[in-house]
């Protein structure tokens, strides 16, 4: 299990990290799991050398710029896409997301004429620019469409899948959706069998080792579709990802893509800061996490089966392992940063958490207030 660890943090870029902006690691993960705003713009900056890691207002203008994008895809639930990525992974995941979303359009009376009405609604009223959700809210009921919680989330969703919004510049503390073909170059649209076939080799590339079971958790597509994919990837090699590989971890068969390792090694003298300390202050949904399926026992140290949700939020890793819980709580002149070891920390653990907190201050531009809870 060692050995798996140690290939997807070097992979993924917490060992090894990127020459590259935060779009860049957006660009390179395909799609970066987002729910959690502001922490999962810590999780693309982490990514990134000490010396050149960009800090939150960094990240946030390229989402404002829109050079990063923030929608509901794959499983789905909220994603970064790079602006050249989303056309063509929104128009291959539509048809499995409206499948799964079915009986929430049925309940929400989000069907028949009322589903085109909708979409006009919200495409008119994102010509004007970008809009939040309360002006949408409100042309919505202008046009005699009145949608409200769940109803709204399940209109915008739709018209995210039906690539006629997506996010926005925010503004102020709000955000906001914006016309898709605003935000969106255009491009012409990709086969099925080759979209998927580049969604996986680029999956493995960014996140091998990993079993077909990882890429149907992560894609949200069946496993038939994803051996499928994992062999054409494999015959195109080069096209989109390096050379596929099978590997044995622990009995079960992994892929990964050698030249992705490969390059993960060139790159591991470059890891600085808390970068070269093995503890990682990772954010909930951080693709070390959920770019696999669950149990997920890579993660878990000795003596526990299963990571359930709870709060903090937030994961603090140890060499990969989960050895505690974190939640960065930004105020107006400081970040408090919550810790809950679940266990004694040794004294080289203790100067990389030590190295991880400095590093969220450069993020936020702010002085940390730590504050230890024991479990």
């Amino acid at each position: 299990m060692a050995t798996l660890r140690d290939l997807r943090l070097r992979v993924q870029g917490l060992r090894a990290p990127f020459d590259a902006s935060a779009s860049d690691v957006v660009r390179r993960f395909v799609a970066v799991q987002a729910q959690e705003f502001v922490p999962s713009q810590w999780g693309l900056a982490a990514r990134v050398p000490h010396d050149r890691r960009p800090g939150a207002a960094s990240v946030a203008a390229a989402i404002d710029d829109g050079e990063i994008l923030r929608t509901h895809v794959l499983r789905p639930t909220w994603h970064f896409l790079h602006r050249d990525d989303a056309r063509w992974v929104l128009e291959l995941s539509a048809e499995r997301v409206h499948r799964a979303n079915a009986m929430y359009y049925r309940q929400t009376g989000l069907e028949g004429a009322d589903v085109a009405r909708a979409m006009d609604l919200v495409a008119a009223v994102l010509e004007g620019g970008h809009r939040t959700r309360a002006e949408i809210t409100a042309a919505l009921e202008g046009g005699g469409l009145p949608k409200a919680g769940l109803g709204f989330t399940y209109v915008m969703l739709h018209a995210e899948l039906e690539r006629v919004a997506i996010s926005g510049a925010n503004v102020g503390k709000q955000r906001t959706y914006a016309a898709f073909d605003e935000r969106v170059p255009p491009a012409p649209p990709k086969p099925r069998d080759e979209a998927l076939a580049e969604l996986a080799a680029r999956y493995l590339a960014a996140r091998g080792p990993a079993t077909d079971r990882d890429f149907a958790a992560w894609s949200g597509f069946t496993l038939g579709d994803t051996r499928q994919a994992f062999a054409d990837a494999a015959d195109r090699a080069g096209a989109h990802g390096g050379r596929i590989e099978h590997v044995d971890v622990d009995g079960v068969t992994h892929r990964l893509d050698a030249e992705a390792v490969a390059a993960a090694s060139d790159r591991s003298n470059v890891g600085d800061g808390a970068q070269a300390t093995g503890v990682d202050l990772l954010q909930a949904y951080d693709e070390y996490i959920m770019g696999y399926a669950a149990p997920r026992a890579y993660l878990l140290p000795d003596g526990l089966d299963a990571v359930h949700a709870e709060f903090p939020l937030h994961a603090l890793m140890i060499d990969g392992v989960m050895s505690g819980r974190w939640a960065p709580v930004v105020e107006a002149k400081r970040v408090r940063v919550r810790l809950v070891p679940w266990r004694g920390f040794t004294a080289r653990e203790q100067r990389g958490v030590a190295a991880s907190v400095a590093e969220l201050e450069a993020f936020f531009g702010l002085p940390a207030a730590v504050e230890v809870e024991r479990d």
